[in-house]
C-alpha cells in the first residue's frame, strides 16, 4: 500500500515547538534573571534596616555575626548585616565619651569612624569597613552590597536595557514605555527578561500578538510611576518586617 507524502498547506502557520536555540536564549534570560532577582532581594533587604543600639552593633562585632559592616560619615549611622538578609542599623554615641577627641585637633577626622574601627580591631574576625556616601544612589544596581554581585547586576541590567534599545519589534510595550518601566519604574528590566521579545515560556516562533497594539511611551511611564510607588511601600514593608 501507497502513503501519498504529505502536501504542505499554503499560508499554514510554522511549528511552535523548542528548538536548540529557543533553549539556549531562555537560559541566558533564567541567568540574567537569577542576577538580577539576588541583586534586587540583596538591595530591598538593606533598605531601611531596624534600629539597634550600639551595644548590638559591638556584640555582634565581638561574636564575629557580621557579614558586612558600613558606615555613614554625615551623621555617624552604622549599617551592618547579620547574617545575608537580617540587617541593623544604629548611631554611634559612645565616641563622644572620649576625653580627647581627635577631631577637636583635627577638624577633617572623625572620631567615630575612628571609635569604629577601633572595635572592628578588637573583634575576633575582623570585618572590612565600607564608608557610603550621606546620600545613596536612586539607581537600585548601584546599591547592592556585595561587590561581586554588584558587578554582575549592574552588566545584567546595562547588557539587558541595550539588548532592549537594539530590539525593534516588541511584543508589550515599545521602546519609549520600556525606557520609562527601566528608569522610572526600576523593575522594568525583570518584566523585559519574562515577557520579551515573547513570554519565557514560549518558543522564538511564538506568532506576534495581535489582540491589542504595544503599550505606548505616555502610558509606560503612567505604570512605570506606579511601579515606583509600589516598590517604595514595599520597602517601608520590608523594613517593619
Amino acid at each position: 500500500m501507497v502513503v501519498p507524502e504529505s502536501v504542505p498547506v499554503a499560508g499554514s502557520a510554522p511549528a511552535l515547538g523548542w528548538r536548540p536555540g529557543d533553549w539556549w536564549s531562555a537560559a541566558f534570560r533564567v541567568l540574567l534573571l537569577f542576577v538580577l532577582v539576588a541583586g534586587a532581594a540583596t538591595t530591598m533587604a538593606s533598605i531601611r534596616p531596624p534600629e539597634r543600639s550600639e551595644s548590638d552593633l559591638t556584640a555582634d562585632l565581638a561574636a564575629g555575626r557580621i557579614t558586612y559592616l558600613d558606615y555613614e560619615r554625615g551623621d555617624h549611622r552604622v549599617r551592618w548585616a547579620n547574617g545575608w538578609w537580617r540587617w541593623r542599623t544604629t548611631t554611634l554615641v559612645s565616641w563622644q565619651e572620649n576625653i580627647e577627641r581627635p577631631d577637636a585637633i583635627y577638624p577633617e577626622s572623625d572620631a567615630a569612624l575612628a571609635w569604629l574601627q577601633q572595635q572592628i580591631n578588637a573583634s575576633d574576625r575582623p570585618i572590612s569597613l565600607r564608608i557610603r556616601a550621606d546620600r545613596e544612589a536612586g539607581w537600585w544596581p548601584a546599591n547592592v552590597v556585595w561587590e561581586p554581585l554588584q558587578v554582575a547586576t549592574l552588566a545584567a541590567w546595562v547588557g539587558t536595557f541595550l539588548l532592549m534599545l537594539g530590539h525593534s519589534h516588541h511584543r508589550y510595550a515599545n521602546r519609549w514605555a520600556w525606557f520609562w518601566l527601566f528608569t522610572v519604574g526600576q523593575v522594568g528590566v525583570l518584566l523585559y527578561l519574562v515577557l520579551e521579545p515573547q513570554p519565557l515560556w514560549r518558543p522564538r516562533s511564538w506568532p506576534p500578538r495581535t489582540d491589542s497594539p504595544p503599550i505606548r511611551g505616555g502610558t509606560g511611564l503612567a505604570w512605570a510611576i506606579l511601579l515606583s510607588i509600589a516598590l517604595s511601600l514595599a520597602a517601608v514593608g520590608v523594613a517593619v518586617v
